[in-house]
């Protein structure tokens, strides 16, 4: 069906279009956000400005773009001040370990940093204690601000450790903070660093921090911060900000740290009576809190957005930087690929490449300790994995980041069933990111998600417990090979940190602990160097070794998504994330992109993506897949792989990718869905393709969601439906075509690409030669898209290489116009050969050069080729071409004759030796002369910005020909801009050729379909425009039209003014592209009984055969929205009182919209009804939905008074119409006027309303019209009582009074009682009650008292 060409005829180009959204509104993906920079309020003088940061982590380099610093904390602290706000800067902890420009001097440097930024308090963090206990007192001791942590207190003692509580006077008052640290700190680090302390927890940790608010109180605090690293993770509860602060009265602000998570602004929480913050991590942003003591505002300061330093804090800073990088950066290896180090998905979640490298480091070291054969597997917990490795060179800083925490490595000898009970806790919150995740070396095991992890006993000072059940979640262990013995002893090599049962290990508590001496840094330098010779490769860690698998069963089988989640599993489409399949995790680019990827079997690609943010990403591979088949262009240089994708994107983008793999499903009308509003225009091809096929169904509700997020459930189902619901188009074969020795020409093999309709038929053809020095495939896949464009007309192609081009193994010397028309026949006749084409149907299609030899061969072969089609089709190669460099075509001619051949070099591909037969046929052939024989038609398409086969090539052709014709392609060059991105011009192309060849074949053009139907019933067809310029169709033109079973005669014009009310027009819809057929002021779709399966055929009845009727009635071009081509305001607004008969002035109004903005008059109407004094509105033309979504309805004159909506079609006989005129016209009986009464322009249904109430309110025949064709003098300046003027007040008004009356001629309806009639209409076929016309008759004929400028 026609609904599926349209998706060749303009997806089929899809392959090569980009996939964001409104850049559809040009990639169909959403516009790249522009990041305006920070300023600070100016509202914030005498406000306390509280400044916060959070697992900052050793980055206080400030990055522009990427990292704050520290020094942009201190420039935006000071930009505070000097506005005249109380600033209060904080940290929320983590502040002292992480990169090595602190942690090599155990965090003394960024306490350095902090105090010259101006820091007045922070909180301790877990990783504060990744040094020894000495370490920790000294940086606090340095610290020029106060270090608090109210839950951690000395066992001994019960006093806290540090300092608990501070209190500060600012503009709002005294205000108090506290700071909590996470009790996870006692596993978290190494048990030495926090013996003797007691971290409160749970209970103890609410009663705690309610102490210390109640302190605060009572010391007169009225704004009360909780400096708070406990997060809001899974894997903390109960013990999370969000856990504590549910419970504890008090506190104003918590600024929250710990989980790296982003909560400032829309994503803050409101926990009890706090609200809660945190910037996520490492300075990417800093957090702002703004409050007066009683309204509270916050949001986060990105890198991007504040680029300011403070240049003695940068000093400073960038100093240490510098000493570090002196004495860490040396390299001493290279990696040939990124290890990931990743948090989630990461070495907390699932078995990395550097997991497995770190592993194998520490079992190495180990045994060369102890012995190759005395230790037996390796574990290293992944929260102590810091940092990435990126690709490239390695120092030991790069180590030192890795492993930051100065461990050593150290073994332990434990039993099998221990080793089963340690990586069955370290996996409790398997698929959620645990510190504790093993990477190991030397075993391996399963981990079964679906079964969930029972707490047995808690292990001693931990927040974790043992596994009830160990063996239940971890399952298939096995050691070197071997299946683990729950009763054997194994040597166990890890960090001394886990060995002493820290994190979940708890069951290696009092072990007996190895320690070899060695840094966990120093074992992978060691291991770099002396097993891997100082080069990491792709072949050992290029991915992971799959010692680990996570079985995510995660899918509910009686879940609604459960066959779609299980097929695209199965299918290696989709595959686990790091929680379980995830049916509600947003699905980004990248995850569509990579199922793509993913489903073509993941192609090696021989070059990376051009785009700035993929390097170095998972989805890198699939991102330069998609890129190179043109699924995705990407936006400004960028990918956006991680931005997530909405249900209309989803949509497009499977379109597309149908159109790519040339799938064919059916377009369909999703008008009927409750939202259908919501789909914007860039994506409503791929929405109406998507749910006309099945891929896309609605959700509860009758809903679309097209901008909701889209799901991994939806995605899954989307690609099953894809799978099971779309068919292929067609068939493409690869064919080799066998020539023997002829006219001179050696014997060869012609390849070719063979592309046949599917189905059963005898359908035309075409064979496509190409140009000079191309191939079958041809500029950009310019005939692989025409191929395939053709087969979805119901035309069949064969594209073939000229001897020595693409797969032609015959050498190009012996190329010439005599081979050319020998591999055109040949060609030909394989097609004829076939009994899926009809011989009697073969045209043949060439570009450029190959638009020459389809000129040449349709001259030789005149019962052959019944057609031809020349893209850029040159009628002379001489020294006009550029062809021979600087050299003549006599000079290259006598440089053949003499040698043999002439090299013809280019600037796209290798040079070309062009033989001596190749310059004797184009010197000795005419090719006008030869045009001239061609028996058939002709079209010659040219780019009118073509300047290497110049436009007067086409029409030389067209003159020359029998039967020939031009179309010019606007804004094209020589190969269709199929090189700049922008498709339009050689999707045009390919139409124009398909609409000719099934005009000349068929006779008709293949039957379209429904696009969509408008509330109107206007139906916009399946067919592009093009086609019908193609077929010759032109504008006023009479077409035949078959609807279904029904055929009628219309014209083709391109207004519906252009024919008379009640007739149909044939017309472009030129907001699709497509073709439109319409009955003017009626339902054409009602009429017919259009859906969107109906068959709609067009062809051509007579030639100009409406031509003089169009050009008299086509006023539109007379139409401007530009006030100044107007007399008047009122004129422009078409915005008039109706005072006739009974009717007085100042009482009915009839206009154009006044909230409309469509037409720029709006806003004049609207003017102009507040003058009058309109106090009741008749909207003919919205819904009032509608009315309330215009731009500045709210601030219009129109959003204050009565008026009801009334959304009325143009079929002035539905039903439906009158239905709605009854409740109009009851609300206007009901309400005060003046009214108004307005549809769009104020011309048509506001003109048949207008004229019944004029009829009902005594107005004669002659004023009636003359009021109505005041719109057409208003709109058009239709001059009055000209021909024109009356030539449409009889097709239009008069013709509608006739039918009102009852009467046939205008003469018999001037006799008749207009009055008497309308009573009569507005009865029977209204539906008002005899007194309802009575009180509507009052309405309108009451004198109104002088309308008074409204306030």
């Amino acid at each position: 069906m026609k609904q599926k060409k349209l998706l060749s005829l303009v997806l089929s180009l899809a392959m090569m279009f980009s996939l964001a959204a409104p850049a559809l509104a040009a990639e169909e993906t959403a516009p790249v956000e522009t990041v305006t920079p920070y300023t600070v309020p100016a509202d914030v003088k005498d406000k306390l400005v509280i400044l916060h940061t959070n697992d900052t982590h050793g980055h206080d380099v400030a990055v522009e773009g990427e990292t704050v610093g520290t020094a942009g904390v201190a420039a935006l602290k000071k930009d505070f001040e000097a506005a005249g706000a109380t600033v209060l800067l904080l940290s929320a902890g983590d502040f002292s370990q992480g990169t090595t420009l602190v942690s090599l001097d155990k965090g003394a440097s960024a306490v350095d940093f902090m105090n010259a930024a101006g820091y007045n308090a922070a909180s301790l963090g877990n990783h504060e204690f990744d040094y020894k206990i000495d370490a920790l007192k000294a940086n606090v001791e340095k610290a020029g601000f106060p270090v608090l942590a109210a839950n951690i207190v000395v066992t001994s003692t019960g006093k806290p450790l540090f300092g608990d509580r501070v209190t500060f006077d600012t503009a709002i008052g005294k205000v108090g903070v506290f700071g909590l640290d996470t009790p996870e700190t006692m596993t978290k680090a190494h048990p030495d660093n926090v013996k003797g302390l007691t971290f409160y927890q749970g209970e103890e940790l609410i009663k705690c921090a309610q102490a210390q608010v109640d302190a605060l109180k009572a010391d007169g605090c009225t704004y009360i911060v909780a400096l708070s690293h406990l997060g809001v993770d899974p894997e903390s509860e109960p013990n999370r900000s969000t856990d504590v602060f549910a419970k504890v009265t008090g506190v104003d602000l918590v600024v929250d740290g710990h989980s790296h998570t982003e909560m400032e602004g829309d994503t803050a929480k409101t926990v009890g009576d706090a609200l809660v913050v945190s910037t996520g991590e490492q300075l990417n942003n800093v957090g702002v809190v703004i409050t007066d003591g009683t309204d509270t505002k916050s949001e986060l300061v990105s890198a991007a957005a504040y680029t300011k330093v403070d240049t003695d804090v940068a000093k400073i800073v960038n100093d240490r930087d510098a000493e570090v990088s002196a004495e860490l950066n040396r390299v001493f290896a290279t990696t040939e690929v990124k290890l990931d180090g990743n948090r989630a998905p990461g070495v907390r979640t699932q078995e990395t490449n550097l997991g497995d490298f770190a592993a194998d480091a520490i079992l190495w070291s180990a045994r060369q300790a102890l012995g190759e054969d005395k230790v037996d597997v390796a574990l290293t917990n992944g929260g102590g994995i810091r940092a990435t490795i990126e690709a490239g060179d390695i120092t030991m800083n790069t180590m030192k980041t890795v492993f930051p925490f100065g461990n050593e490595v150290a073994t332990i000898d434990l039993t099998g069933a221990e080793l089963l009970e340690a990586l069955e806790a370290a996996t409790c919150s398997t698929p959620t990111a645990i510190g504790a995740f093993p990477q190991v070396a030397g075993m391996s095991f399963q981990i079964d998600t679906s079964v969930a992890y029972a707490n047995g006993a808690q292990y001693p000072d931990s927040t974790y417990f043992a596994p009830a059940n160990p063996g239940s979640r971890v399952t298939d262990v096995t050691v070197n090979g071997e299946a683990l013995d729950l009763e054997a002893t194994y040597t166990l090599a890890t960090n001394d940190f886990t060995a002493a049962g820290g994190d979940t290990y708890g069951v290696f508590l009092g072990k007996s602990v190895y320690k070899t001496g060695v840094a966990l840094e120093d074992a992978l330098v060691n291991y770099t160097r002396e097993v891997l010779g100082n080069k990491i490769t792709a072949a050992d860690y290029g991915a992971p070794a799959g010692r680990i698998t996570v079985k995510y069963v995660g899918v509910d089988g009686s879940a609604w998504y459960a066959q779609a989640a299980k097929f695209v599993m199965d299918a290696g489409m989709m595959s686990s994330t790091g929680n379980g399949f995830d049916p509600d995790a947003v699905v980004t680019r990248a995850t569509v992109f990579q199922m793509l990827y993913n489903d073509q079997g993941k192609p090696a690609m021989a070059d990376k993506a051009s785009f700035s943010d993929v390097e170095g990403k998972w989805y890198a591979d699939s991102a330069a897949w998609a890129e190179s088949v043109g699924l995705a262009q990407g936006d400004n240089g960028s990918y956006a792989g991680d931005r997530a994708v909405t249900r209309a994107e989803l949509a497009v983008i499977l379109t597309r990718y149908a159109a790519a793999q040339n799938m064919v499903g059916a377009v369909g009308d999703y008008s009927a869905f409750a939202d259908a509003a919501d789909v914007a225009s860039w994506a409503s091809e791929g929405i109406s393709f998507a749910v006309g096929s099945g891929v896309i169904s609605g959700k509860p509700g009758n809903l679309l969601d097209p901008n909701g997020t889209a799901v991994r459930s939806e995605l899954a189902t989307v690609m099953m439906n894809y799978y099971t619901k779309l068919t292929a188009p067609y068939e493409e074969t690869v064919v080799a075509i066998d020539v023997p020795a002829t006219d001179g020409v050696p014997a060869h093999t012609v390849p070719g690409i063979l592309t046949v309709p599917a189905g059963d038929g005898k359908y035309p053809a075409v064979v496509m030669l190409h140009g000079t020095g191309s191939n079958k495939n041809e500029a950009g896949g310019g005939y692989d898209m025409a191929a395939s464009a053709m087969a979805l007309s119901g035309i069949a192609s064969l594209r073939i290489d000229f001897m020595g081009n693409g797969d032609s193994t015959a050498d190009y010397i012996n190329y010439s116009y005599t081979s050319a028309n020998v591999d055109a026949k040949a060609a030909a006749d394989y097609l004829a050969a076939l009994d899926s084409v009809d011989g009697g149907k073969l045209a043949v299609m060439g570009w450029s050069q190959g638009g020459t030899n389809a000129l040449l061969a349709a001259a030789k072969y005149p019962q052959t080729f019944k057609a031809v089609i020349t893209w850029s089709g040159a009628v002379r190669l001489d020294d006009s071409t550029g062809l021979f460099g600087d050299k003549t075509f006599a000079q290259a001619k006598a440089i053949a004759d003499k040698d043999g051949a002439y090299e013809m070099t280019f600037d796209w591909r290798d040079p070309l030796q062009v033989g001596k037969k190749w310059f004797a046929d184009v010197a000795s052939t005419d090719v006008l002369k030869e045009t001239a024989k061609i028996a058939g038609p002709v079209l010659a398409i040219n780019g009118d910005q073509d300047t290497t086969v110049t436009p007067d090539n086409a029409a030389a052709i067209a003159e020359a020909a029998k039967d020939g014709r031009v179309w010019m392609v606007k804004g094209a060059d020589h190969t269709y801009n199929v090189f700049t991105g922008d498709y339009s011009a050689i999707g045009e192309t390919i139409n124009v050729g398909i609409g000719f060849l099934e005009e000349t074949f068929n006779g008709a053009l293949e039957p379209g379909s429904a696009l969509s139907v408008s509330k109107y019933g206007n139906v916009t067809t399946t067919l592009p425009v093009s086609l019908f310029d193609g077929a010759g169709y032109e504008v006023g033109d009479v077409l035949s039209v078959t609807v279904g079973d029904t055929t009628l005669e219309a014209p083709y014009g391109t207004a519906y003014s252009n024919v008379d009310n009640g007739s149909v027009i044939i017309l472009p819809d030129n907001s699709t592209g497509t073709m439109a057929i319409a009955i003017n002021m009626g339902n054409f779709a009602k009429t017919y009984s259009v859906t969107d399966e109906t068959p709609i055929t067009f062809s051509l009845k007579e030639k100009a055969g409406y031509l003089e009727e169009y050009q008299i009635r086509n006023i539109d071009t007379l139409r401007t929205n530009d006030r100044a081509d107007y007399s008047s305001d009122e004129v422009f607004a078409n915005f008039r009182g109706i005072v006739m008969g009974n009717i007085p002035e100042g009482t009915l109004y009839r206009s154009s919209s006044p909230v409309n903005p469509e037409l720029g008059r709006n806003t004049y109407a609207d003017a102009l009804a507040k003058a009058a004094g309109v106090k009741t509105i008749i909207d003919l033309a919205d819904s009032e939905e509608e009315r309330a979504g215009y731009e500045g309805f709210a601030q219009s004159y129109a959003s204050t008074v009565d008026a009801v909506a009334l959304d009325m079609g143009v079929d002035f006989a539905a039903e439906d119409f009158n239905a709605k005129l009854k409740t109009g016209l009851e609300y206007m009986i009901a309400h005060e006027g003046p009214y108004l009464i307005h549809c769009n322009e104020g011309k048509d249904r506001a003109g048949f309303v207008s004229a019944l109430l004029s009829a009902l309110g005594g107005g004669s025949a002659d004023q009636i019209v003359e009021d109505y064709m005041l719109s057409y003098e208003n709109y058009y300046h239709v001059e009055h009582h000209s021909d024109r003027w009356y030539r449409i007040a009889n097709s239009n008004i008069i013709k509608t009074l006739c039918t009102l009356t009852g009467t046939t001629t205008e003469a018999e309806m001037k006799k008749a009682d207009l009055q008497k009639a309308a009573e009569t209409y507005l009865t029977e076929k209204v539906g008002l009650s005899a007194e309802q016309v009575t009180a509507l008759l009052e309405t309108i004929t009451t004198q109104r008292a002088a309308a008074q400028p409204a306030a």
